[in-house]
C-alpha cells in the first residue's frame, strides 16, 4: 500500500500555514481575559509580538518554574501577568504544605510535591574543608568522604570523574542575601537603608531630639507598667498565702469532743472518721431508731 500511495511529507494545507502564522485570529475584546484555554504565542517566544494585551494567545515567560496554586482552583485572577505558571506539570508543581511542615500527608492523590525535609539541608563547606567548629550542632550536613591520595600529592588523572573527593582549600563564602537579610536597617525618614532615624544625617536637628524625647517617654511609661504589674503580683500572692494561713489556723482549732456528733453511729465524743463501730455504724443508729418506735416507754 504504501508504494500505491503517493507519500504526503511534502504538502502542506493552508490551515497549517495560517495556525503557524496565526492568521485570522482577532484581538481580545478588552484586556485582562482568561486565556488559559488557549495555545502559546509563537511570536511572543521570540519577542516579536505587537498585539501585546489584546493578543488571543498566552504570553508565558519563560523563568516561571513553579504551577500557580490558585489557578489550580481557578481563581487565580492574574492572567497571563501571574508570575506563576499556568500549566499542569507535576515536575513544577508547588510544594506540600502538609508533608513539608508535618512530614506527612493524608491525601493519596495529593498533585502536590513531596521533597524529603533532609534533601533541603545543604552540605557544610567548613566541614568539607576539613574541620567545623559547631560540631554535630551544625545546621547543615556532615557528610564523610574519602579523600583522593592522587589528587592530594598533585595531580589525578581522572579529574572531575574521579569516585573520591577533591577537597577545596579555599574559605567558604556566606551567601550575600542572607547578609542582605540580616542587615536590612530601614529609616522612616528618608526610607534609606543602613540606619536608623536616630542617625540620620538628612533629618533635622530639633526633630531628631523630639523623636528621641518620645521614645524615651515610651520607654518610662512601659517600665512603669511593668512595675505595676510586679507590684499588683505580689499583693495577690500575699493575699493569697494570708488566706491559706487563716484556713490553717481554723482547721487546727479544733471543737471539743463533747460537742462533736458521729454522723454514722449518731453518738457524741468523736469524728466519723474515728467511730469505734466501724464502716457499718449506719445500722446500729437505724436499729436504735426501730426499737425506740417499738418500745417508746423503754426510750423514756
Amino acid at each position: 500500500m504504501e508504494e500505491i500511495l503517493a507519500s504526503v511529507e511534502d504538502m502542506e494545507f493552508d490551515v497549517e500555514q495560517y495556525l503557524e502564522e496565526q492568521l485570522g485570529s482577532l484581538d481580545l475584546p478588552f484586556p485582562g481575559m482568561d486565556k488559559s484555554g488557549a495555545a502559546v504565542c509563537v511570536y511572543h517566544l521570540k519577542g516579536k509580538c505587537q498585539r501585546g494585551v489584546s493578543c488571543p494567545y498566552r504570553h508565558i515567560k519563560g523563568d516561571r518554574t513553579i504551577v500557580c496554586k490558585h489557578w489550580l482552583r481557578g481563581l487565580c485572577k492574574k492572567g497571563d501577568g501571574c508570575e506563576f505558571l499556568h500549566e499542569y506539570d507535576m515536575t513544577k508543581m508547588p510544594e506540600c504544605y502538609f508533608y513539608s511542615r508535618f512530614h506527612a500527608c493524608s491525601n493519596k492523590e495529593c498533585p502536590f510535591l513531596h521533597i524529603d525535609p533532609e534533601s533541603k539541608i545543604k552540605d557544610c563547606p567548613w566541614y568539607d574543608r576539613g574541620f567545623c567548629r559547631h560540631g554535630p550542632n551544625c545546621r547543615h550536613r556532615h557528610t564523610r568522604r574519602i579523600l583522593c591520595l592522587n589528587y592530594l600529592s598533585g595531580f589525578c588523572p581522572e579529574g572531575p570523574n574521579c569516585k573520591y573527593v577533591h577537597p577545596r582549600f579555599d574559605l567558604p563564602i556566606n551567601d550575600p542575601s542572607q547578609q542582605v537579610k540580616k542587615g536590612t536597617v530601614i529609616c522612616h525618614f528618608c526610607n534609606e537603608i543602613g540606619h536608623k532615624i536616630y542617625n540620620c544625617p538628612k533629618m533635622p536637628v530639633e526633630a531628631r531630639e523630639e523623636a528621641i524625647q518620645n521614645k524615651l517617654q515610651q520607654l518610662e511609661a512601659q517600665s512603669s507598667q511593668n512595675q505595676t504589674t510586679f507590684k499588683t503580683i505580689d499583693s495577690s500572692q500575699i493575699q493569697r498565702e494570708s488566706q491559706q494561713q487563716q484556713q490553717q489556723q481554723k482547721e487546727r482549732q479544733h471543737r471539743p469532743l463533747d460537742q462533736v456528733t458521729c454522723f454514722k453511729c449518731g453518738e457524741k465524743g468523736h469524728y466519723a472518721n474515728k467511730c469505734p463501730k466501724g464502716h457499718l455504724a449506719f445500722l446500729s443508729s437505724a436499729l436504735k431508731e426501730l426499737q425506740s418506735k417499738r418500745d417508746p416507754n423503754a426510750s423514756s
